[in-house]
């Protein structure tokens, strides 16, 4: 049965090797929740679609020039940029938070530790993507960093439960490296199934987990992991998904997330 910890708890470290996953509970207040989901919400498509490196600018206007094109205007055009760049500044704020750094550095031996990417899923009720359920996948079979130090994070926005999609792993695969993998699309794919699919003559036990609003779940990179469908029509299941890297590790930068070490 999944734990969730309070930040400070001594037993962090322990569950996290064991289990290749671990739940802080109540990382972020409802009131710091609602503001990312009003801020990023304004950035979205019509069928609330997945963002990637909303931190950066140039990947945050490449993705909505829909919106920009509707303004007519060049004076409020000119204000709609500008605050792109302040938003992106909050989203890179998140992902250099210095009690996530400090956490994860402790995970990885107190070795300094990076950022490298992120990406907000909203799976929001009643739209296209909310049907997206992503396949059983190691995240690090995308980085492919050989020592298995690839790390995630996922901050949920809302309460994650079986009805709107929440996440599951197979229980301690993080234990036996990559697995080989069926290569899929993995960014505003056309079947709603995005994640290289793992591929394992051993058979893992499925784990399910639940989440509060505003818990933090911190990823081993080499955990497969995936999620269902939000079959709610009322209930949106959004995270912010950031990843990270110790100092001098080698990782794959993929042509579409461009990962690279933000100091």
């Amino acid at each position: 049965m999944q734990k969730r910890f309070l930040y400070t708890d001594k037993n962090i470290l322990n569950y996290f090797n064991e289990n290749g996953y671990v739940i802080i509970k109540n990382f972020f207040n409802k009131k710091n929740c609602n503001k990312f989901k009003k801020i990023i919400s304004n950035y979205a498509n019509d069928g609330f679609a997945p963002i990637m490196n909303p931190d950066r600018s140039e990947y945050l206007i490449s993705q909505i020039t829909h919106k920009i094109e509707k303004i007519n205007q060049i004076g409020e055009k000119a204000n709609f940029v500008d605050n792109i760049k302040k938003d992106t500044e909050y989203f890179r704020s998140i992902m250099k938070n210095k009690k996530i750094i400090k956490l994860l550095s402790k995970l990885k031996k107190n070795k300094k530790i990076f950022p490298l990417m992120s990406q907000m899923i909203f799976k929001k009720a009643n739209t296209v993507y909310s049907k997206q359920s992503w396949q059983p996948h190691q995240d690090n079979s995308y980085a492919k960093n050989k020592n298995g130090h690839y790390i995630t994070i996922n901050i949920f926005m809302d309460k994650s439960n079986l009805d709107n999609g929440t996440m599951y792993v197979w229980k301690k695969s993080h234990k036996h490296g990559i697995f080989n993998y069926q290569r899929k699309v993995s960014y505003r794919e056309k079947d709603s199934k995005p994640g290289n699919v793992s591929v394992s003559n051993k058979k893992f036990e499925v784990e399910n987990l639940f989440f509060e609003k505003g818990d933090m779940l911190i990823l081993h990179g080499n955990l497969v992991h995936g999620s269902y469908p939000n079959n709610s029509k009322k209930k949106s299941r959004s995270l912010y998904s950031v990843s990270y890297i110790p100092e001098k590790e080698k990782f794959i930068s993929g042509k579409n997330a461009q990962r690279k070490i933000i100091h």
